[in-house]
């Protein structure tokens, strides 16, 4: 990010946002792989839980290549601009306080890779919906987008400067295995904020009952496991209890 960037006021078609891009078949399933203490949240709240960017795990989160840095730096110097070589990154860091940003697994099938990544030892659950319904359960808010994340090799390849949702939209192509879309959603009055006040999340609306398609148990768990999630969505949402499956994963070797 560069001081210089903002996020746009928000669009009539949020879909055409330039710094969100949208996959080919808007049919496609995504998928969020949580904890158990996760899913009950979601189904007892019926909200999305928004992450502050800069509390994620990669601290590369929102940060700027190191090509492209290097290009800004050096068009500073020659404009004499040399305190904003220090400054610009100084600000672009605290920014990410601003931005909220809440991740799902795209894929028309479940991941071997992201159940071992975000369900260890055997449990958790996978949500499974649409980006289609994603993206309809979140038209009305007018400034809370959705897109695809693209990945790029941050000591090779860099991307436009111009807004400061590009930083947010891109990641390290050594996480290309996530296949990730990406709800983005920013609170202006934390932006380039010295303060340590911005919450560390936000939460939006999201109506369970008409969005999630599925809850798959963790293909390594127990049937003991399985029950209890079973129990857990029956108590909490009882319309959801036919749509815990176990996933194909599941399903036993044949020789």
């Amino acid at each position: 990010m560069v001081s210089a960037n903002s996020t746009d006021s928000p669009k009539e078609n949020k879909l055409e946002h330039p710094c969100f891009p949208q996959p080919a078949d808007a049919s496609i399933r995504v998928w969020r792989y949580v904890d158990l203490v996760k899913l009950i949240w979601l189904l007892d709240n019926k909200k999305l839980y928004l992450s502050r960017l800069d509390l994620l795990n990669d601290p590369h989160e929102g940060s700027t290549p190191a090509l492209l840095a290097a290009m800004r730096d050096q068009q500073l110097r020659q404009f004499g601009a040399t305190d904003l070589v220090t400054q610009l990154p100084q600000i672009n860091q605290r920014s990410r306080k601003s931005l909220f940003v809440n991740c799902w697994h795209s894929g028309n099938s479940e991941s071997e890779a992201m159940w071992r990544l975000y369900c260890p030892d055997n449990s958790g659950v996978a949500i499974q919906t649409t980006y289609q319904k994603l993206v309809q359960s979140i038209n009305s808010d007018r400034f809370l987008y959705i897109g695809i994340i693209k990945y790029h090799d941050y000591e090779r390849e860099g991307f436009p400067l111009n807004n400061a949702f590009y930083p947010v939209m891109h990641k390290r192509i050594s996480f290309a295995h996530e296949h990730e879309v990406r709800l983005v959603k920013t609170l202006s009055e934390y932006w380039g904020s010295e303060s340590d006040k911005a919450p560390p999340g936000i939460t939006v609306e999201w109506p369970v009952e008409s969005n999630v398609e599925a809850i798959y148990v963790n293909p390594y768990a127990s049937q003991y496991y399985y029950e209890v999630v079973k129990s857990i969505v029956r108590r909490i949402v009882p319309s959801l209890e036919d749509r815990v499956y176990w996933p194909r994963m599941r399903a036993a070797p044949v020789y």
